[in-house]
């Protein structure tokens, strides 16, 4: 089976895991994380357990949180009224869903007005499907999806999401006309898992920290995993190995608004640093399923500018702009 050449989604494999640490920074004081989605869902996640890191080392005087349902809107416009009225203190957590709807809404709030800070951590997905499904390995879904690209019906996340996006790519490394796939997105993970355990989906895409339970207990059974190396605890083979030859994760970074000035953006830089330099941070992130991923300042700016280019091509060809 012809396999097509090298999709690294981001600024390649060392960017993606390589650390970024340093010694204690500054104090900060009162800090607001702004997640710009629903209480509950994984930036959320990410945002409460960054709060309580922070807060627990006393490296800022206060850190609260503040949903979209407090932020009066979601996706881009939460990020205009971020980038154009934000104060100082405000740090918004961005993912590939953040810039999927900028993308979709045809806005640039990553490259314009916004002061990129740090990727921070993320997780790797994993190709799953039922126990008793008549995809037994990846070459036997590659094959089915070859035949006819609307056959298998794959569940996962919201549409230009994280899960979305990675099927996208997946289909593109092996040569499928993207708009003809059959994607279902669901509201959270156990729907998903639901879903391909009553038929409704033959396959799905999920976060490592959200499948992994449902693997151990048997109720799901791993194909392949996007990361650079096999996953520990996950039976199968990266989608390098499988031939697509393709690393993506479900990342996690903050951005600063515009206001910032050049030493409130050191201060801050210094704060991602100190964070993922820090052992417990690395202990918090495996208790979450994460892996550290920090890349900060002009470097991630840069890498964020192109993921945003990769994520409109790929939301195009699926035909959702």
């Amino acid at each position: 089976m012809r396999r097509r050449a090298v999709l690294v989604l981001g600024a390649g494999v060392a960017a993606l895991a390589a650390g970024c640490g340093t010694d204690g920074p500054p104090l900060q004081g009162d800090i607001s994380l702004v997640v710009p989605g629903s209480a509950g869902n994984l930036c959320d996640g990410f945002a409460r357990e960054l709060k309580a890191f922070i807060e627990g080392r006393k490296w800022a005087r206060r850190v609260d949180i503040r949903s979209r349902q407090s932020d009066g809107g979601s996706g881009t416009p939460s990020v205009a009224r971020f980038v154009a009225a934000g104060r100082r203190g405000d740090l918004m957590v961005a993912d590939p869903a953040l810039i999927a709807v900028a993308a979709m809404d045809r806005a640039r709030p990553f490259a314009v007005g916004a002061s990129p800070l740090a990727r921070l951590a993320g997780q790797w997905e994993v190709l799953v499907t039922s126990p008793d499904s008549r995809f037994r390995t990846f070459d036997d879904f590659a094959a089915a999806l070859l035949r006819d690209p609307s056959g298998p019906k794959v569940a996962g996340g919201a549409p230009g999401g994280a899960d979305h996006l990675l099927y996208g790519l997946t289909a593109q490394g092996l040569g499928v006309d993207l708009r003809l796939l059959h994607y279902t997105s669901f509201g959270d993970c156990p729907q998903a898992v639901a879903a391909m355990l009553d038929g409704r989906a033959s396959i799905g895409f999920g976060g490592h920290g959200e499948v992994a339970r449902h693997i151990r207990a048997g109720r799901l059974r791993p194909l392949a995993v996007s990361s650079p190396e096999r996953l520990a605890g996950v039976d199968a083979p990266t989608l390098v190995e499988s031939g697509v030859r393709l690393v993506y994760a479900n990342w996690f970074g903050l951005l600063g608004p515009g206001t910032l000035r050049d030493r409130e953006r050191d201060a801050l830089l210094d704060l991602c640093r100190a964070v993922d330099g820090s052992p417990s941070w690395r202990r918090a992130c495996a208790r979450n399923g994460w892996t550290p991923m920090c890349l900060a300042g002009d470097d991630f700016r840069q890498w964020l500018t192109n993921e945003a280019g990769r994520t409109k091509q790929v939301l195009g060809d699926l035909g959702l702009m």
